[in-house]
């Protein structure tokens, strides 16, 4: 009996106390915790605002770095550059934008300004480029790179009836013509998706020559997917001219920054995510 009246003295002590132990605890934590959270939230506010002041410095430099190259390739009327200069302005462009600018067209043009050993040099700016961007794109883990070889005529199926299709897609494609210089191959390419079910299919006719960046210079499919086409070179098969194409098939996810998504994907994707 009497152990119980000292429990209920210990029990009644007890309450007593907890509600001001209680407050001693919430009067101390609980600013503990905002501190730290406002401390945190400081923290990522800052960092957010370091990021942002260095990409905002980092495109202010881009673009006047970008500005004055235009500016020296093309020169004015009052000076106007050599050709050793414009290829040298060319490949500085082309090392520093060419994940932003299709700069096939400034190639073309340098190009038909040019003979011999700078022509060469040219060429050999744009293969370094595309390599660069194949290599990059080649390595995405869910991506798929084949290799075809194609007389003027000729067509295949990539990827090959014997494979899986990429992401629901197959291409047909045909070389319709390859230029008498060798300079560009023209294509026309359809998609044979497995799903018919999908709106428009891709029906295209289009020339490639060695100055069609992969990165910059693609085409979009459904199912957020894209490919690219580059041209290897022209080799000769059984006495006739054949076009070596490389085809990489790409998540759209690793689009250039020059591309937007379209609205209607971007309320898609967030409506799944949700």
């Amino acid at each position: 009996m009497e152990n119980k009246d000292k429990l209920k003295d210990w029990i009644g002590i007890l309450a007593k106390l907890l509600p001001g132990i209680g407050a001693i605890i919430a009067g101390t934590f609980i600013p503990l915790v905002i501190h730290i959270n406002a401390e945190r939230s400081r923290s990522n506010q800052l960092y957010a605002e370091i990021v942002s002041k260095r990409e905002m410095a980092d495109t202010e430099l881009r673009a006047k770095m970008f500005e004055n190259l235009i500016k020296c390739f093309f020169g004015d009327t009052s000076q106007q550059n050599s050709n050793k200069e414009k290829v040298t302005f060319l490949r500085l462009l082309a090392l520093n934008f060419h994940d932003s600018f299709d700069l096939k067209p400034l190639f073309e043009q340098l190009e038909s300004e040019l003979e011999g050993e700078e022509k060469c040099k040219v060429r050999e700016i744009a293969k370094e480029v595309v390599g660069k961007q194949e290599a990059m794109l080649s390595h995405i883990e869910e991506g798929m790179v084949s290799e075809e070889i194609l007389s003027e005529g000729e067509a295949k199926i990539v990827p090959h009836e014997d494979q899986k299709p990429y992401n629901g897609h197959r291409l047909g494609i045909e070389v319709e013509e390859i230029g008498k210089n060798d300079d560009y191959v023209k294509l026309h390419v359809i998609d044979m998706p497995e799903s018919r079910d999908v709106g428009d299919i891709v029906d295209v006719s289009f020339k490639v020559s060695v100055y069609d960046m992969p990165f910059v210079d693609n085409t979009k499919l459904f199912n957020a997917t894209r490919f690219a086409i580059t041209l290897k070179g022209i080799v000769y098969e059984n006495q006739r001219k054949a076009a070596r194409i490389k085809i990489i098939f790409f998540p759209e996810t690793y689009m250039s920054s020059r591309d937007r998504p379209y609205l209607d994907e971007m309320l898609e994707q967030l409506r799944k995510r949700k």
